[in-house]
């Protein structure tokens, strides 16, 4: 087993997809009075909220941004748990010394309040949110590795997208892709990251814990 295991939020961590869609949604309608669908929304996705933000309304403020932060903490009272087995899975990883940090493009504030939201407080270090500058996970991956001074091989990350699975490609580090959200792509994840896609934490479980 990796000496080292990250893990990604959205949709793989918890099904925060309905969160995440009802504040951009809310948002967008506030400032634009406009109603966006969640195709519109996934299209935009692989960046910070600041860049999503800023492609969806043209007139762009902080004030947005504050709005989009009030309506993803609201959002978040219909979701206070993570996905079934991922409480299980940490513990045991920490069991076993394996450490377990966050990377995310998620912004931090809205990172914090996902983890406090799911009582995910203690369960990742370090973490890692995104930047609107910095969209590649690949980059993050390179500082875990550096701060915890481990060699690539010895670190892998789950996430649910495809493009996961390309930064870590480009890290060196393996990619354990999870397919239980509701909106996992599992086919494209299946054509990049053969033998590796799981549809359930359970299942992923029983491949590192041997």
């Amino acid at each position: 087993m990796e000496k080292v295991i990250a893990f990604d939020l959205d949709g793989t961590v918890a099904e925060t997809f309905p969160v995440i869609f009802d504040s951009f949604r809310k948002t967008v309608h506030e400032y634009t009075d406009k109603w966006v669908s969640n195709q519109v929304i996934l299209k935009t996705f692989g960046t910070n909220e600041v860049s999503i933000l800023k492609e969806l309304i043209p007139d762009y403020s902080e004030d947005v941004l504050k709005s989009f932060h009030e309506n993803y903490r609201r959002a978040h009272l219909s979701l206070r748990k993570p996905f079934e087995g991922i409480d299980d899975l940490i513990r045991t990883l920490h069991d076993r010394d394996v450490k377990t940090p966050m990377i995310t493009h998620k912004g931090e504030q809205s990172l914090q309040a996902s983890l406090d939201a799911l009582s995910l407080d203690d369960a990742f270090s370090p973490i890692l949110a995104g930047t609107p500058n910095d969209a590649d996970k690949s980059h993050q991956f390179e500082k875990v590795l550096a701060e915890l001074n481990v060699p690539a091989s010895e670190m892998a990350y789950i996430g649910d997208a495809p493009s996961d699975i390309t930064a870590c490609q480009e890290a060196g580090i393996t990619c354990y892709s999870a397919a239980w959200s509701i909106n996992a792509k599992k086919d494209d994840l299946e054509k990049l990251n053969p033998g590796n896609v799981f549809e359930s934490v359970a299942d992923l479980k029983d491949r590192l814990i041997h």
